[in-house]
């Protein structure tokens, strides 16, 4: 998410990662030193990702210089398919106007 004043500039940013491993634990049964790859049984599952049908929402305090009259708020969700490699699935993008 990018918050952009009435003059462009950057007044607030915020990238926020959700994520889902398959780790290699020493308290996992043959999945530490001898690193089954193949048996999902031997590793931790750890997930730090979205649920289906479950919103994420955040509150941020964006401090604006006097005189602001306006901002727009950009978001966007990307799927990172590998390090560099990735896809905008959904953005949205609301101008917010103080003079009105």
């Amino acid at each position: 998410m990018t918050v952009k004043d009435d003059k462009g500039n950057v007044v607030f940013s915020r990238n926020e990662i959700f994520e889902v491993y398959d780790l290699h634990m020493p308290t996992d049964k043959e999945g530490w030193m001898g690193l089954n790859d193949w048996d999902i049984t031997a590793m931790t599952h750890v997930n730090l990702g979205l649920e289906p049908n479950h919103t994420e929402s955040y509150t941020n305090v964006v401090p604006l210089a006097p005189g602001t009259t306006s901002v727009t708020v950009e978001a966007a969700y990307s799927y990172l398919y590998e390090e560099g490699i990735s896809a905008v699935i959904k953005s949205v993008s609301k101008t917010v106007d103080f003079t009105k």
